[in-house]
C-alpha cells in the first residue's frame, strides 16, 4: 500500500519543506524547478535540502549521494545549470568508497 509521502512529487515535497522558510515565493518556485529538472533530466534524486541566507534566506542547498562514475558527467551538466552558486563534492567514505556526497547551492 502506498503512503501519502510516496505519492507526492518531488516538487510538492520541496514546496512543503520550504513553506515556512522565509524564501520569496517566486524565487522559491524557480529554485525548486531547477532542482526538479535535475532529477527529471538526469535521474539524480536529492537526499536532503535546506534553505540558506541571513538575515533572509535567498538560496537552497540540495544534497545528493551519487556514484563516482556519475560525478564527471554531473560536473559538466552543472556548468549549464542556471543560478548555480556553489558545488561541493566530498567522498562518502567507508563502507561506500565509490560514492560521493554532492552539495549544490542554487540562488543567492
Amino acid at each position: 500500500m502506498a503512503t501519502v509521502a510516496t505519492q507526492l512529487s518531488l516538487e510538492n515535497q520541496l514546496h512543503e519543506r520550504f513553506r515556512y522558510s522565509g524564501l520569496d515565493r517566486e524565487n522559491l518556485s524557480d529554485l525548486i524547478n531547477i532542482a526538479v529538472s535535475l532529477r527529471n533530466k538526469y535521474g539524480i534524486s536529492p537526499v536532503g535540502a535546506v534553505a540558506q541566507g541571513a538575515p533572509v534566506p535567498d538560496r537552497i542547498v540540495v544534497r545528493y549521494v551519487i556514484e563516482g562514475t556519475t560525478l564527471n558527467k554531473l560536473a559538466n551538466i552543472l556548468l549549464d545549470t542556471p543560478r548555480l552558486s556553489c558545488f561541493a563534492a566530498v567522498p562518502h567514505g567507508m563502507p561506500h568508497p565509490g560514492k560521493f556526497e554532492i552539495s549544490i547551492t542554487l540562488g543567492g
